[in-house]
């Protein structure tokens, strides 16, 4: 129990940007991008010490089988396929047993290749895929 006398919930979500504001793509309509301003000494990357403890600390809140690691962006495939490796065997270190660990994962799809593919399939990732309907549309606000 915390000191005000309520129980911490047994399981909880939160979305871990790793890349922050950072996207390879220019869309008319995100305000996300702006808030690129707000830190203007940022390089904008997760560091493997923030993205370790961050795991610990979800992981080990959580009281229940189920953990879901959800990783959005701005655009999260920035952060290269290695630090997401990094990532799932940073989790498998604090997973309980028993514990089933879900990461999904938020992109444009823009950097996606075989071996990112081979990756989200092998660790069982649930991936969104965001799109904007027909080229005539799409082109008009995704530079």
């Amino acid at each position: 129990m915390s000191g005000s006398g309520k129980r911490a919930p047994p399981a909880f979500h939160v979305m871990a940007k790793p890349t922050g504001a950072r996207c390879n793509l220019d869309c008319a309509y995100c305000f996300f991008l702006k808030k690129e301003g707000l830190y203007p000494e940022s390089n904008f990357r997760m560091t493997d010490t923030v993205m370790g403890e961050y795991l610990r600390q979800t992981i080990e809140g959580h009281h229940v089988p189920h953990v879901t690691i959800a990783w959005q962006g701005g655009e999260p495939t920035l952060m290269g396929l290695e630090f997401f490796r990094r990532a799932v065997e940073v989790q498998k270190k604090y997973a309980r047993p028993k514990t089933r660990i879900e990461n999904t994962f938020q992109t444009n799809g823009i950097l996606l290749d075989d071996e990112w593919c081979r990756f989200f399939h092998d660790n069982n990732f649930l991936v969104g895929l965001s799109m904007d309907g027909p080229g005539e549309l799409h082109d008009t606000y995704r530079r």
